[in-house]
């Protein structure tokens, strides 16, 4: 039988824009707490604080939890589709997302050379799922592709329908006519996570392929270098965000793929060329100067100096102060892909059947990256 979702199916309401749900892969209620996001007005990024401040929570916390059963990280509550559409809209509209976008249009190259690599059609034809403002379709039909797009905020298809000189399709892919079988490529690039049915979307975009389509999505890794980290350092994970509603581990998108009855060719992730930074320095710089009015040699220009750099061998609390900047060279190291990959998944006596090995804790064949990119083919029909 082919996979289908389990959260769409009669959730509960818990405000106006939140609702509560069970596992979307395996169905069961069965998940344990690891983090809650801070209130709206208290979010990291400005974003997101924007696009909360659309929203009607009543002052309902939201916990990020992990299913037992199957090991798939879930926002419960949730956001809503309606939710969904106004926070997007809301971001949009304001140009909030401009710097995002802009960082997306330095990956979009990286996304679209590794899925060249697999269509041997020579003028292939382009889904892309999400689209925002039309980076990857615009880089796809400079190179010759055959286009379509679908995004969910009316503001961001306006937005690539004017830039692309094509009409791109607001709202569900699923409505827009498209004959199962008659696609060369379909693309999500930081989609998976922001749905609410993600199962189901990945179904129904694998059964638009013809054979020898490729489909390629990624997700936010629960398991990458950076998470890990942070929790070494019990410290919240950044990757944890109200937009985010699902995360996944590189076992069970393979596992994934396997139940879509598609061939994996890769999966692997965006790693940016970036300097590492001194932890020492970073340690230091992070702390809140303070006022000297005596001079002395570590007296830094307009009369301020720092308190010691923290040392490597003591606390971590220590280093908390240089989290971020130590994630994100934990997540940019390029560690060989063998390295990642050679160990099998520690077995969970909870794990659910069909997907052993992917509950309990973190498998150790976890690929670096925050968002690993994976590649799947539809495979011919036997003979």
């Amino acid at each position: 039988m082919a996979p289908h979702s389990h959260s769409a199916i009669d959730p509960r309401p818990a405000t106006p824009d939140l609702e509560w749900v069970v596992c979307d892969i395996c169905g069961h209620d069965d998940a344990r707490r690891l983090a809650t996001l801070p209130p709206p007005d208290r979010l990291l990024w400005p974003m997101h604080r924007l696009g909360a401040s659309a929203l009607a929570l009543d002052g309902q916390p939201i916990h990020l939890v992990e299913c037992r059963r199957c090991g798939l990280v879930y926002m419960n509550p949730r956001l809503t589709e309606a939710a969904i559409a106004r926070f997007y809209d809301t971001v949009y509209a304001a140009g909030a997302a401009e710097l995002f976008e802009s960082d997306l249009a330095v990956q979009v190259r990286y996304y679209l050379d590794a899925l060249s690599r697999h269509v041997a059609a020579p003028r292939p034809h382009l889904l892309d799922i999400g689209c925002g403002a039309g980076q990857l379709l615009a880089l796809a039909q400079a190179r010759g592709w055959r286009i379509d797009g679908a995004e969910l905020s009316a503001y961001a298809a306006q937005h690539a329908s004017q830039t692309l000189g094509v009409p791109v399709h607001c709202g569900d892919f699923r409505t827009m006519g498209l004959a199962p079988g008659s696609l060369d490529a379909v693309t999500l690039i930081h989609v998976l996570e922001h749905v609410r049915a993600p199962v189901d979307f990945l179904r129904d975009a694998a059964a638009l392929l013809r054979p020898g389509g490729v489909l390629m999505f990624d997700a936010p890794n629960v398991d990458s270098a950076e998470a890990r980290l942070a929790r070494r350092l019990r410290q919240p994970w950044r990757g944890f965000i109200i937009e985010h509603l699902y995360y996944f581990r590189p076992a069970l998108l393979r596992r994934l793929v396997a139940d879509l009855g598609l061939e994996l060719i890769a999966i692997d992730g965006y790693l940016p060329g970036v300097p590492l930074p001194n932890p020492l320095r970073a340690g230091c710089c992070a702390r809140q100067p303070t006022t000297c009015s005596t001079p002395s040699p570590r007296l830094r220009p307009g009369g301020t100096t720092h308190p010691p750099a923290p040392s490597l061998f003591g606390r971590a609390a220590r280093l908390r102060p240089a989290t971020p900047i130590l994630s994100t060279a934990a997540d940019s190291l390029p560690i060989p892909r063998r390295a990642c990959w050679r160990r099998s998944p520690r077995p969970s006596p909870t794990s659910d059947s069909r997907y052993p090995g992917t509950a309990g804790r973190a498998p150790t064949d976890a690929p670096p990256g925050r968002y690993p990119a994976v590649r799947a083919r539809r495979s011919p029909p036997a003979r």
